[in-house]
């Protein structure tokens, strides 16, 4: 079976350059699929088991681009033998394995390719091979973009430096006759071609090697002309001893390289912010964990934690691990997973989530779920996942890049030989088509749409709204008809108390005087049903402990299935007094038929609501309703929904009179009741038919027809549904208002995409005509281009947050 990984990928500079790696992929053996995002620096790879990833490394290198690689460090309970060598090595992901020591203690250091494995994995694989593992030290996984990063910068300060001496050397009239100052100019800018320009030529003559052409073939070609050309003229001056000073274009050959490179460090910068919410999930597990371990307190490192220890939380710490409340209570921040602003108590059952932080209490949690499988590492999978996917918009930009710079390559020799024919001037033709070569802006239509999909994924992680394919979000500006699912999207999903009815005749005097007739009945059902784990009885036990009840002893009880629960209280006798004696109360289904005139419950029933009775001693004392609420927020979004000019329709498998109540209570348009899960997908497709743009939410496990038909498919999801829901969109806050939060940067996204294809687009269009016809210094042409790129991302992050 396929598996789906997400791999980085370092050195690209353009689309043409995520294209070539994307190729690359594609000629491994194994691959099934491969998707390439340069602004995010990631390939998203669909591999059949058994796949050879240094293969696919190796592929990437022989491409000139690098597959990130990660190294962790274990210390070993005893040194490894070879058979244990050998099965680590055969590890998804891992590429060398080595032995070492830290003092007496035996040490193994493992390079994996980064997507493919975790620590917490490689732990658990020595492990399996009988070793006791504990990790020492991991390279970060921010190190390779820092150090990318900071080269960009030290190279581009020393060009630009260098730049200005060579320019002074070589346009000073006072310098410019001066035999020496040009050949200190030609050694300073061969220090900046050798210094600045090489992983630009390196990957360059890589793309030539494969008979391709990227950006770094356009900077490569214009840089290398000048510095060729200026380089021969001053030669042949030197050797003719000619009294006229040559035109020699050392600056713009060094300029071009420092420029570029400035703006690539810039442009570097700028994507980080655009990427920022992905790192900021995958640094909101702490790096240790508190457990308790035969009665101990041991720190120890996220990845030694396994299912089933006791982790302690304190007041200001993060939770580590996704788990469940054994002990203690406290506040939790859990906003940047779900978009909840205000901290949630969790107490005793309750669960947590890694990455929440405990802001005042004292937790200790059963751990469930680590590593890999916990929340926040599944959120984080899919933001990785759904940048590498490509909306619409992102596709048309790739067409045209593809096919750009050999169109550019074929502009800059036409200008070149239309200059000479048309002046028999070389000169200036050359730097004409250096001009062409250095101002074609590649990376700024690569980096259009990416940029924009990045942030905005960003964004709507932070309001708890995961995108799983990026397409959603260009979609969800064009959206006309939202069709909600009614249980568990526009209600919570769980039963609650609605109305409690008591008959005429007295309930026995309460053995507590204050409880009130209804509070009696509530508290005997409580007492009957607190240990059964069906909806309606729960329901029933949490109401009378919200009103704080009290709930009797049982002596004995019995469950009817279909029927109810019979149980025998301990403290109700069959007088009217409290003697200490035994009552036998029964909760159970109730006719609305032979009730006491008056009773509420035919209009119960009407409403949809479930009616339960309370029988005391064989007779009925009293009806509870229960219905499954409404969302705090419904009401709010179908308003705000309808004020953006969307239709909202509610389907649900509930029966007419039921259903036509709650949607005339959200204010829907139009319901459908009795709908299946088929007839669900069926109104969606009436809709489309209709040419509307539909999104659905719903189930993403039952309702997984109709999500899939939708144009956006959406979901109210769990932690441990995430991987398994079928949805575009994955909703894991309880705020139904995140639909309208998905609209809204689904049209601001679509319209910064358009303005920065505009700009890409229009800007290669005016500049490239006017550098051919020699209106731009090939000096200005790499500030251009430089700036076009960081002008597009920096329209992307106007998309930000105002309040990270």
């Amino acid at each position: 079976m396929p598996r789906r990984y997400s791999l980085t990928v370092e050195g690209m500079h353009c689309a043409a350059c995520a294209e070539t790696v994307a190729n690359a992929l594609r000629k491994v053996t194994g691959v099934k699929r491969a998707l390439v995002n340069f602004a995010t620096e990631r390939a998203l790879v669909e591999v059949d088991d058994g796949v050879d990833f240094s293969a696919l490394a190796d592929a990437v290198k022989q491409a000139g681009y690098r597959l990130a690689t990660r190294t962790v460090t274990f210390a070993l309970s005893r040194p490894m033998n070879d058979e244990s060598l050998h099965a680590l090595r055969a590890t998804t992901g891992v590429l060398s394995v080595e032995e070492g020591a830290k003092g007496t203690t035996p040490t193994v250091t493992i390079r994996y390719l980064d997507g493919t494995v975790s620590r917490h994995e490689l732990r658990q694989r020595l492990q399996a091979l009988g070793y006791d593992a504990q990790p020492l030290d991991a390279e970060s996984p921010e190190k390779p973009m820092r150090e990318e990063a900071q080269a960009f910068w030290q190279r581009a300060w020393v060009g630009l430096a260098l730049s200005f001496v060579v320019m002074a050397l070589t346009m000073l009239p006072s310098l410019t006759h001066r035999a020496w100052a040009s050949w200190i100019a030609f050694a300073l800018t061969t220090f900046v071609l050798l210094w600045v320009g090489t992983p630009f030529f390196r990957r360059a003559f890589a793309a030539a090697f494969r008979r391709t052409a990227t950006m770094d073939t356009l900077v490569t070609i214009g840089s290398l002309s000048a510095y060729a050309y200026s380089t021969w003229s001053l030669v042949h001056w030197s050797l003719a001893h000619s009294p006229s000073p040559p035109h020699l274009y050392f600056d713009s050959a060094a300029f071009i390289l420092s420029a570029i490179s400035l703006g690539k460090g810039l442009e570097a910068r700028a994507k980080a912010l655009a990427t920022a919410s992905l790192r900021r999930l995958l640094r909101l597990l702490p790096a240790t964990a508190t457990v308790v371990r035969d009665g101990l307190e041991q720190q120890v490192a996220l990845e030694a934690v396994q299912v089933g220890d006791i982790v302690l939380v304190r007041a200001g710490e993060g939770v580590p691990v996704d788990g469940l409340v054994v002990a203690g209570k406290g506040s939790v921040d859990e906003s940047l997973l779900t978009g909840e602003s205000e901290p949630v108590v969790k107490g005793e059952g309750d669960e947590v989530l890694g990455g929440s932080v405990c802001v005042d209490g004292f937790l200790q949690v059963e751990a469930l779920r680590v590593g890999e499988a916990t929340f926040v590492a599944q959120m984080a999978r899919l933001m990785d996942e759904a940048q590498a996917t490509k909306p619409a918009m992102q596709r048309l930009a790739d067409k045209v890049a593809a096919i750009f710079v050999p169109v550019v390559l074929s502009l800059a020799a036409a200008t070149f030989f239309g200059w000479l024919i048309v002046t028999g001037d070389a000169a200036k033709g050359l730097i004409a088509a250096v001009s062409v070569t250095v101002i074609a802006c590649p990376c700024a239509m690569g980096l259009a749409t990416p940029t924009v999909i990045a942030v905005a994924l960003g964004r709507l992680a932070q309001k708890g709204i995961l995108v799983r394919n990026a397409e959603a979000i260009e979609k969800a500006a064009s959206i006309t008809t939202v069709i909600l699912d009614k249980t568990g999207t526009v209600t919570e999903g769980k039963m609650r108390v609605t109305a409690l009815w008591t008959a005429k005749n007295p309930i026995p005097k309460s053995p507590i005087p204050i409880l009130s007739p209804d509070e009696a009945l509530l508290a005997m059902a409580a007492s009957a049903e607190r240990g059964s784990l069906h909806p309606i009885a729960q329901a029933i036990v949490q109401a009378a402990t919200e009103r704080h009840l009290p709930v009797w002893e049982l002596a004995e009880v019995h469950t009817e299935v279909g029927a109810g629960v019979a149980a025998k209280v301990v403290g109700w006798t069959q007088k009217d007094e409290w003697q200490g004696g035994q009552a036998e109360v029964f909760v159970g289904k109730v006719d609305a038929e032979g009730l006491p005139e008056g009773s509420p419950v035919a209009d119960w029933l009407e409403n949809g609501w479930t009616v339960v009775g309370v029988w005391l001693n064989g007779e009925l004392i009293g009806c509870i309703a229960l219905a499954d609420a409404l969302r705090p927020d419904a009401q709010d979004a179908v308003s705000q929904l309808k004020k953006r000019g969307i239709k909202v329709i509610m389907a649900t498998g509930d029966k007419p009179q039921a259903a036509v109540k709650v949607a005339q209570q959200l204010g829907c348009d139009d319901v459908l009741a009795l709908a299946t899960p088929r007839r669900k997908a069926q109104l969606v497709r009436e809709y489309q038919e209709q040419g509307e743009k539909v999104l659905m939410v719903g189930d993403g496990i039952n309702d997984a027809v109709a999500l899939a038909q939708a144009d956006i498919g959406v979901a109210i999801a769990t932690g441990t549904e995430l991987a398994a829901s079928a949805a575009d969109v994955l909703v894991v806050s309880d705020r139904l208002t995140a639909l309208v939060e998905l609209l809204q940067v689904g049209q601001q996204a679509k319209r910064i995409m358009r303005q920065n294809l505009f700009w890409a687009f229009a800007y290669n269009m005016a500049a490239l005509p006017l550098a051919a016809l020699g209106k731009l210094t090939p000096m200005v042409a790499a500030a251009a281009m430089a700036a076009s790129s960081i002008t597009v991302v920096g329209n992307a992050l106007r998309l930000r947050p105002s309040h990270p």
